[in-house]
C-alpha cells in the first residue's frame, strides 16, 4: 500500500495544531493565539471591538457558535491582542497583513492600547454551568474580581456588584 495517499500528500498540517483551545491549552501554549488566522468573522469580532471600547456602539460583545467552530481562540486572541506588548500586536498584524489589507486596524488597536484609560480584559472560558440568569451574574462577577485581582488591583467592585445585584433583584418582572 506505498502508493496509497493521505491528507499528508496534499495539505500542509500544522503540527501545533489544536483541534479545540481549552483551559489546558491556554495555560499550557501561552503563544498559541499567534496562530489564529484573522478570516472573515474575526475581522468583524476585532472591529466591534474597536467600535465598543471607542464608545461608538454602546453594547457588549456576544460570541456564540457551535461547538469546534473557534470560538475559543477567537476569543482568547481578541482578549491576548488586547493585552499584548505593541511589539506582539504588531508581529500579529504583520504575519496577516494580506488579509487586514492595511495597516488601519493595527494602528486602531495600538492606538486603544496606549490611551490614557486602561483596558481591563475579562475572559472565562466555558459556559455549560450557566443555566439561568443568576448563574450567570455571579459568573460575571467571579470573572471580573479574578481579572481585577490578576491586574493587582485592591477595590473588587463589591460595592458596585452588590448595588447592581440589589437593584436586578428588586425589579418587579
Amino acid at each position: 500500500m506505498s502508493g496509497r495517499k493521505t491528507y499528508r500528500n496534499y495539505f500542509h498540517i500544522n503540527e501545533s495544531y489544536f483541534p479545540a483551545v481549552n483551559e489546558d491549552v491556554i495555560k499550557t501554549q501561552p503563544d498559541v493565539w499567534k496562530s489564529y488566522y484573522p478570516h472573515e468573522s474575526f475581522i468583524r469580532l476585532l472591529n466591534q471591538t474597536k467600535s465598543v471600547l471607542t464608545n461608538s456602539q454602546r453594547m457588549s460583545i456576544w460570541v456564540e457558535g457551535a461547538y469546534g467552530t473557534g470560538k475559543s481562540h477567537a476569543v482568547l486572541t481578541l482578549k491576548k491582542l488586547l493585552d499584548c506588548s505593541n511589539e506582539e500586536l504588531k508581529e500579529y498584524f504583520d504575519k496577516y497583513y494580506s488579509v487586514f489589507g492595511s495597516n488601519d486596524l493595527y494602528n486602531e488597536f495600538y492606538n486603544l492600547k496606549n490611551q490614557q484609560k486602561k483596558i481591563l480584559t475579562v475572559h472565562r472560558y466555558g459556559s455549560s454551568d450557566v443555566r439561568n440568569d443568576k448563574i450567570l451574574m455571579q459568573s460575571v462577577q467571579e470573572s471580573i474580581i479574578s481579572a481585577l485581582k490578576e491586574q493587582g488591583y485592591t477595590y473588587l467592585g463589591q460595592v458596585g456588584i452588590k448595588q447592581a445585584v440589589i437593584n436586578w433583584l428588586s425589579e418587579k418582572n
